[in-house]
């Protein structure tokens, strides 16, 4: 995949193109602040990145739309994003067609996809396959679906990227990226391929069936050996129960069939001596009898005590009337004549006429003192009654005592005879633990022998899948990339005479940077001193990477895009470095000799597209420059700006 346009849509339509070259060096020169370095960021944006990296000002408040158009092998693809409005987005618009498909009309824009189908479409065309990265035993980091999302890691160097002495890579100095980085690089190296990943796999998951079988084996073991002491116990209380056959009988069978024998034994009832069934039916029919007169005692002692309650209140009030009543002759003198009509009960005096009432009071005073009395009387007849009552109910009891411990005294001395329920009881309890022991496995050789032949067939597969692995190790097949990588990376660096290159340049994948390996011991990148390595030996190391990307067909985008590479020859504040006279121009001639020397050496399988300050007056660099924005040239034209546009 390379690149062959891409561009910005203004508010009003306009569209301003940027042209590349396939299978060449494309160089784009100019001043400082014309938008040269926002290119990068607007190619990563539609190539699929949520996040927009693409400089706010005048480029951002004049756009519409950006768009790349890309070529993989015959097919052309065209991606547009709208400009967003936050820091993130996924819309997207995607096109495909022949070598006839140009960048699109505004009015042909529209939002029909997203950036997952852009990385599905792009990994698809450019050959990445279905492989995941797992994380490492332990780890908490998550798998990686390999796609172009990590392969494009390769493509860009922006300007504060190609001169770090710390990381190498686009991205790498989020730590994230980093690692993703240094997981995808083997798949991408061709080192670790699905192959292997699925081989890997197969692997993993047989030593888990290993150590699996191998538990269940030491478990069965482990119960196998505790086993036959529950199962002798079972045995010995069958036994006593009597639920087992002659010794002998049992002895011929397997622990198994004994313990089924028992879950299907049977305790017949015992049969009672019939001179203990009688004594044993008098005694409960005694009882019976004893039982039903003591209901019938409580039952009349209830009507009594119910005829004493009614009684008693009766016998409250007629006291209450007779002490009512009584008080006339209490005011009186017992000498008047007691009942006297004539004679007046308060004063004794001779009443000029007889009073009929006086005679009626003391005639139903003295009835109520005889009712009072024939109730007092009653009471007693009723009270003497009750009492005979609880003595029959005292006695009563007694005999039910008595009855019951004789009964105790028959089942104590014939318990097996009589004590049916609680045998039954043990009897189910037993069996219980019989079908318990069932469940748990008895005479368990035949499963283990199962299970060590399982484990014999995994350890077989084991050892073949290892061989296999070894045979095609991922972590040689890595280790050999990068040595080849290695020795270019080392001759590219001789050509621009950066520090350390006189000595062998390797590259370490574990902390994803270069290193120069000098007799006293490995100097890593970030002790070389200069700008001019630091820039070097990124431009050096993409080089050495892509050329083993393209010379062995791996997915990888061909195109490397570098934004101002020669940046340590210039001043730092510098706006045209073609008008500098100080620069070190010999330095520049060698970095973009070595591009262009690159580009023809792959023969047509590489794309390198450079933004920078330099413009270089040999034919050879003025062939390769695409775009020269001076004089007013620059990614936002003059006529797009707020107030200029028709």
């Amino acid at each position: 995949m390379q690149l062959l346009a891409t561009g910005v849509y203004s508010r009003s339509g306009q569209r301003r193109d940027v042209r590349f070259r396939p299978n060449a060096l494309n160089i784009l020169t100019g001043k400082s602040k014309t938008g040269k370095s926002a290119l990068l960021h607007v190619v990563e944006f539609c190539l699929g990145r949520n996040t927009v990296t693409i400089p706010s000002g005048t480029i951002s408040e004049n756009a519409s739309w950006y768009y790349a158009l890309v070529v993989v092998g015959d097919q052309r693809i065209f991606i547009a994003r709208p400009n967003p409005e936050t820091a993130t987005t996924t819309h997207a618009m995607v096109r495909f067609g022949g070598e006839d498909l140009e960048p699109l009309d505004h009015a042909e824009l529209e939002v029909n996809a997203d950036t997952d189908v852009i990385r599905d479409a792009l990994s698809d065309r450019i050959g990445v396959e279905r492989y995941t990265v797992q994380p490492e035993p332990g780890s908490l980091r998550y798998p990686i679906e390999v796609s172009i999302k990590q392969a494009l890691f390769y493509c860009f160097q922006t300007q504060n990227e190609i001169g770090n002495s710390e990381v190498l890579f686009h991205r790498a100095a989020d730590g994230q990226i980093k690692s993703t980085i240094r997981d995808t690089l083997p798949y991408f190296l061709g080192a670790a391929t699905p192959e292997q990943f699925a081989i890997q796999r197969q692997l993993l998951n047989a030593r888990r069936q290993l150590q699996r079988s191998l538990n269940e084996i030491s478990v069965v073991d482990a119960d196998a050996a505790e086993q036959t002491p529950r199962i002798m116990r079972l045995l010995a209380a069958a036994d006593s129960l009597g639920l087992m056959t002659t010794a002998e009988a049992f002895a011929a069978l397997s622990p198994r069939d004994q313990l089924e024998s028992i879950l299907q034994a049977s305790r017949p009832e015992p049969d009672i001596s019939p001179d203990l069934a009688g004594l044993y039916g008098e005694a409960t029919r005694a009882l019976e009898e004893l039982n039903g007169e003591i209901r019938r005692i409580d039952a009349r002692a209830e009507t009594l005590r119910s005829l004493q309650s009614a009684r008693a209140s009766a016998e409250h009030e007629i006291a209450h009337q007779v002490d009512r009543l009584s008080a006339v002759e209490v005011m009186a003198p017992r000498r008047r004549v007691e009942g006297d009509p004539e004679t007046c009960p308060l004063c004794h005096s001779v009443l000029p006429e007889p009073d009929e009432t006086i005679s009626a009071i003391q005639s139903h005073l003295d009835g109520l003192r005889l009712r009072l009395q024939a109730a007092v009387d009653t009471d007693r007849q009723r009270q003497v009654a009750m009492d005979a009552l609880l003595a029959r109910r005292a006695d009563a009891t007694a005999e039910i005592r008595t009855l019951l411990a004789r009964l105790d005294s028959l089942r104590r001395d014939e318990t097996d005879e009589v004590d049916g329920l609680p045998l039954r009881e043990r009897v189910a309890q037993l069996k219980g633990r019989v079908m318990q022991e069932l469940e748990r496995g008895v005479d368990t050789r035949d499963e283990v022998n199962i299970l060590r032949g399982r484990a014999a067939t995994l350890r077989g597969q084991i050892a073949r899948l290892e061989e296999l692995l070894a045979a095609d190790s991922p972590e040689l097949a890595t280790q050999h990339a990068l040595d080849q990588i290695s020795g270019n990376l080392t001759e590219y660096a001789r050509a621009l005479g950066l520090e350390g290159s006189e000595h062998h340049i390797v590259f370490d994948l574990p902390s994803l940077s270069v290193a120069a390996l000098y007799p006293g011991g490995r100097r890593p990148l970030a002790r070389m001193g200069s700008g001019e390595n630091w820039v070097g030996y990124h431009l050096v190391a993409h080089l050495a990477f892509h050329h083993w990307f393209a010379t062995q067909a791996r997915p990888v985008p061909r195109f490397l895009m570098l934004d101002q590479p020669t940046q340590a020859f210039f001043p730092e504040e510098i706006v045209d470095a073609a008008e500098d006279e100080d620069a070190d121009w010999e330095g520049v001639r060698r970095q973009f000799t070595l591009l262009a020397r690159y580009v023809d050496e792959l023969d047509g399988a590489m794309q390198v597209i450079v933004c920078d300050h330099a413009n270089l007056s040999d034919q050879w660099f003025q062939d390769a420059v695409i775009a020269n924005w001076r004089n007013g040239e620059a990614l936002i034209p003059v006529d797009w700006l707020d107030g200029m546009q028709t």
